[in-house]
C-alpha cells in the first residue's frame, strides 16, 4: 500500500454508533421529546461546546437537567450519552496493531467529547492487554484542539504536529463534507460509507 500514513475517524469508522440508543436513554430520564439530537437546537449546542471543549462535563450534566427540568444523577446522564457507543470489533483493533507493525503512521482525528473518548478509552479500545495508546501514533480530539472537523484548520494540526506529508497520507471518514475538507488540505481520502468498508482497502 502506497501511504505511509493513514488518519482515522472514531465513529461509525472504528466504534459502531447507535445514536438511537443515546436519545432512547435521554427520554428515559425524562428529557421527552428529544426527536434527533441535531434537530434539539438547545442539546446539540450543549453537545459541539462539550465536543470543543467550551464546557466540562459538569456544566455539560448541569445544563441537560436545567433544559429538561431533570433530576438525573452526572453517572446517569453518563451512561445516556454513552449508549450510543456500540462497540469497537475485535478485527478492526487488530488491524490497526497490524497497520503500525506494517510501518505505517497510524493516527486518530476525531470530532468527541470527554464524555465519550473515556469510555472508549477505558471500555472499548482494550484488548488483550493492548490499550488505546497502542493502536495509534498520535490522537486528535476535537475536545483537546477546540476545533472540529471539517474546519481546515484542524487537518493543517495534525500535519504541523506529526511532521507528515498529506500527498502520502490517506484519511477516512464516514462523512463526506469531512473527507472534502481533507482533500482541500491535500490528504486522500476513503469515505466509509459503511461501517466495515476500509477494512477492504486496507
Amino acid at each position: 500500500m502506497a501511504y505511509r500514513n493513514i488518519v482515522f475517524d472514531l465513529g461509525n469508522v472504528i466504534v459502531k454508533l447507535d445514536e438511537q440508543a443515546t436519545i432512547k436513554g435521554f427520554e428515559q430520564l425524562g428529557l421527552k421529546e428529544v426527536g434527533h439530537l441535531r434537530d434539539n437546537p438547545e442539546l446539540l449546542k450543549l453537545f459541539r461546546n462539550l465536543g470543543i471543549g467550551l464546557i466540562t462535563n459538569q456544566e455539560f450534566f448541569d445544563g441537560v437537567r436545567r433544559m429538561a427540568n431533570i433530576a438525573a444523577t452526572d453517572e446517569q446522564l453518563t451512561n445516556a450519552a454513552n449508549a450510543m457507543l456500540r462497540y469497537i470489533p475485535d478485527e478492526k483493533k487488530q488491524k490497526l496493531l497490524d497497520l503500525r507493525r506494517a510501518g505505517h503512521r497510524v493516527y486518530l482525528l476525531s470530532n468527541t467529547n470527554d464524555i465519550h473518548w473515556r469510555y472508549c478509552a477505558d471500555v472499548l479500545f482494550p484488548m488483550q492487554g493492548y490499550g488505546v495508546n497502542d493502536y495509534f501514533d498520535g490522537i486528535f480530539l476535537s475536545q483537546e484542539l477546540h476545533v472540529e472537523k471539517p474546519s481546515d484548520e484542524i487537518f493543517q494540526t495534525v500535519i504541523q504536529e506529526t511532521g507528515i506529508d498529506p500527498n502520502e497520507t490517506l484519511f477516512v471518514d464516514d462523512l463526506e463534507e469531512n473527507c472534502q475538507a481533507a482533500e482541500r488540505n491535500g490528504y486522500h481520502t476513503f469515505h466509509n460509507k459503511e461501517f466495515n468498508d476500509w477494512l477492504e482497502i486496507l
